[in-house]
């Protein structure tokens, strides 16, 4: 039983390069952005996830920065 805790790694490092995916891609703003609504705005009801994607887009195609599309 030696290959259980080798297994045990790989999935753990699978998961962590997940994330890391999807932060550099993006999809993990709405979560980011609930963490940050928790810490800085406990009073106030934040976005729905439909909402925020949509003012994100918008922010995006608005001040597109340095992206090539």
């Amino acid at each position: 039983m030696t290959g259980t805790p080798i297994l045990a790694r790989l999935r753990g490092s699978a998961r962590t390069a997940w994330q890391i995916v999807r932060g550099v891609v993006g999809e993990n703003a709405y979560e980011r952005y609930l963490d940050h609504h928790r810490r800085n705005h406990p009073d106030e009801v934040p976005l729905k996830e439909r909402e925020f994607w949509r003012r994100h887009v918008d922010r995006q195609d608005a001040t597109p920065g340095s992206r090539c599309c």
